[in-house]
């Protein structure tokens, strides 16, 4: 990937800071982290000024809002999830790491140690080093977009289980807030955790969950990705961390998470919405699950992470995931691949280029076979500038049905740069 270099916001009226001051972990130093020092609303404002940077700038600086205005003595971070500091949480170099996060997850597992209860809980419960808070009321919950039906928790990182523990399943899912102890969340039936829920709701209780924020970004790399349903997550993470990963409560959150819900899911619906989509359109009203919490907790002073859909940090933890795992899969059949690249522009999902010294239609079909999400299939020797290699090469081609939510949505396209350009290159 090239890289240009990091516009300076200090002209926007944002502050430079180090990351430790601003109450984040050492993977940060991979990024300029500013402070917004502006008294700003919750309520579509702190957003909306992240958005307006970014049109001015062409980039999202990673930023701690320091005055929330209706939530006294908060702090929200904006775009917490940049490509720099996943890889400088994963220990990875740009260029390198897909071959290096193949060959992780190819490795054994590391072990996942759960705390006992007398070591890693308060007497209130609550996992040591958080304060038990009120509810969302304490929290810095923000409206994203106008059209938005109300706050949302977007950054959070779900964890449910099986009735019997097994299955640990880590997800992204959105949490509307309705009142201090009362959320609804969204479970498409598509998901691990709806398959939990169901496993709950067939032994007619609710189900457990939690959600937890601001633990080692390798977590949210995990949680964005379409992993096997069987197994703990956990031990994915491991993988990815070449290290012991150690959790705590039930269903279980890493140790070192800021800010930690606890609720139950009940098999009951409510309208939930409307909500502004990663695709750049709203999903207007829907049904979700009742979520009653039952817990909030909070490590005094750290920042609440919050992503909007459908801009970086989202679309960046998409593009990553969709990268290292088509990396993974194709080279573990012995397909020969340098590289893997998700467009941020296509949402991060819909278009990859794949590159490769032997580009074909075995190799195109592999593709289009793992990701059934994917609209348009790259395959060919040099694809740092597609329009150029689209013009010079020639290539074959391979179509087939495009599904969206199991209806028929047009078609997805394959190529293959088969035919290399022809004559003497010009020298500059």
């Amino acid at each position: 990937m090239s890289a240009n270099p990091a516009p300076d916001f200090t002209g926007s009226g944002l502050t430079r800071v180090a990351p430790p001051d601003a109450g984040l972990p050492a993977c940060y130093e991979a990024v300029d982290v500013y402070t917004c020092d502006r008294p700003l609303s919750a309520l579509v404002e702190v957003a909306r000024t992240l958005s307006e940077l970014e049109r001015q700038y062409g980039a999202r600086p990673t930023t701690v809002f320091t005055r929330i205005e209706d939530r006294s003595g908060t702090r929200v971070l904006g775009h917490p999830y940049p490509r720099a500091v996943l890889l400088a949480a994963l220990d990875a170099d740009e260029g390198a790491h897909l071959a290096e996060m193949s060959a992780r997850l190819a490795g054994a597992p590391h072990q996942v140690r759960c705390e006992p209860g007398d070591t890693a809980l308060a007497a209130s419960g609550t996992p040591l080093g958080l304060v038990e808070l009120n509810g969302f009321d304490d929290l810095p919950v923000l409206q994203h977009r106008p059209g938005d039906g109300g706050r949302y928790v977007t950054a959070g990182i779900g964890v449910t289980t099986r009735p019997d523990g097994s299955g640990v399943n880590l997800g992204f899912y959105c949490v509307q807030v309705v009142s201090s102890r009362r959320a609804r969340i969204f479970l498409d039936p598509r998901t691990d955790a709806h398959r939990n829920l169901q496993e709950w709701t067939a032994e007619g209780r609710s189900m457990p969950l939690s959600v937890f924020l601001g633990a080692n970004p390798v977590y949210a790399v995990v949680a964005a990705s379409r992993l096997p349903a069987e197994g703990n997550d956990y031990q994915i993470a491991s993988r990815l961390l070449r290290g012991e990963v150690t959790v705590t409560g039930s269903p279980p959150v890493p140790a070192d998470a800021t800010h930690v819900l606890s609720g139950l899911v009940r098999c009951e619906r409510e309208t939930e919405g409307p909500f502004g989509e990663f695709k750049g359109y709203y999903v207007e009203q829907r049904e979700g699950f009742v979520l009653d919490i039952t817990g909030v907790a909070a490590r005094p002073g750290a920042p609440w992470p919050s992503i909007v859909a459908g801009a970086e940090s989202g679309l960046t933890l998409m593009s990553f995931q969709n990268e290292y795992l088509m990396y993974a899969h194709l080279t573990g059949l012995g397909l020969p691949v340098r590289s893997v690249r998700y467009s941020i522009k296509a949402r991060g999902e819909f278009v990859v280029s794949i590159e490769t010294d032997a580009p074909d239609l075995e190799l195109v079909r592999e593709a289009m076979r793992f990701d059934v999400r994917c609209k348009l299939v790259l395959c060919g020797p040099d694809l740092s500038n597609v329009s150029q290699a689209l013009a010079t090469y020639g290539f074959v081609s391979h179509c087939e049905p495009y599904y969206r939510k199991g209806r028929i949505e047009g078609e997805r396209l394959g190529l293959a740069l088969t035919i290399p350009p022809t004559g003497r290159p010009v020298e500059y």
